[in-house]
């Protein structure tokens, strides 16, 4: 009898899918994609028990402190900051999306589309601003990645002693053109990561696009996760629901001086009025590219501690 017996039917369908639909191809490129997709399987369909880790929606305000993680509803405005951000917003690359261009997709996104309480509907505004950021980041030598429904790491970071478990709505990724390229070629990524040498190329940060009620926290648990496994003192992030805004930022040494990690959120962005829906746009746009450019830095360019 195979070892494959007694595992459970779901099991046994995906490892013959792998075997109906997924032989090995001829490229090197193609052969190591199947190579990865094997590794993959193989992961999911051990027998050997697996570790059962709290979803993220676990996590509040009160499970942080109870980590020594101060969160601060903190972060301010430097007198110019907004003028600034503003500013930065309307700039835009030759031949990429201007700001007009995603005004426009906006409004039609809010006449059209249902966005109260709708998860969906809030990954269709979000992913337009996104795409807006990915349209003017291109370089010859950089690019800009979006991966949708990303996993959160399965084993604990060091230093930490247990993990929330989940999945990150938006990871966002801007750097080596090259390292862009072969995430976007995975054919597994958002369930795995990418070598953790290729972070030495590339800055990411979290984003998660949800109605504002009790996601904050979480979104912070997942930043910090992912700033532990990737060893990083500084990490930035984000939730939405497509009109208001909270950009967030995570500090391994508190900036402002105390001898603990924290959390600085800033209070939400209206992405506008009724009057006015898209008013505050430029300012989002300009606030969102650099959150991207700047993730793992803890100077803040439109803000202060």
């Amino acid at each position: 009898m195979s070892s494959n017996a007694e595992l459970p039917q779901w099991k046994e369908d995906l490892l013959a899918f792998r075997r109906a639909y997924f032989p090995p191809l001829e490229t090197d490129e193609d052969v190591e994609n199947y190579r990865e997709l094997n590794r993959f399987i193989d992961k999911i369909t051990e027998t050997k028990p697996k570790i059962q880790r709290p979803p993220f929606s676990n996590v509040s305000f009160d499970t942080l402190n109870a980590k020594g993680i101060t969160v601060y509803h903190g972060l301010d405005w430097r007198p110019d900051g907004a003028t600034e951000a503003i500013a930065y917003g309307r700039v835009t690359s030759p031949g990429a999306r201007t700001v007009e261009d995603t005004r426009r997709n906006v409004d039609e996104i809010l006449k059209y589309v249902f966005l109260k309480s709708s998860e969906a509907g809030c990954g269709i505004l979000v992913n337009t601003l996104l795409m807006h950021i990915a349209s003017n980041l291109e370089t010859d030598e950089s690019g800009f990645a979006i991966v949708p429904e990303y996993r959160a790491e399965d084993t604990p970071p060091e230093g930490m002693d247990d993990v929330f478990g989940g999945i990150v709505d938006y990871m966002l990724f801007y750097g080596d053109k090259r390292v862009r390229d072969e995430a976007v070629r995975s054919i597994i990524f958002p369930f795995t990561d990418l070598n953790r040498e290729n972070f030495k190329f590339i800055k990411c940060n979290i984003y998660e696009a949800k109605p504002l009620s009790n996601c904050l926290p979480q979104a912070m648990m997942a930043a910090i996760i992912k700033a532990r496994h990737l060893q990083l003192n500084v990490f930035r992030g984000c939730v939405t629901n497509g009109k208001k805004w909270v950009f967030f930022i995570y500090n391994a040494e508190d900036p402002t001086g105390e001898d603990r990690q924290a959390v600085h959120w800033l209070g939400p962005i209206n992405l506008g009025t009724l009057r006015s829906p898209t008013g505050n746009l430029e300012a989002i746009l300009g606030v969102l590219r650099d959150w991207v450019e700047h993730t793992n830095d803890n100077h803040l360019r439109f803000f202060k501690y």
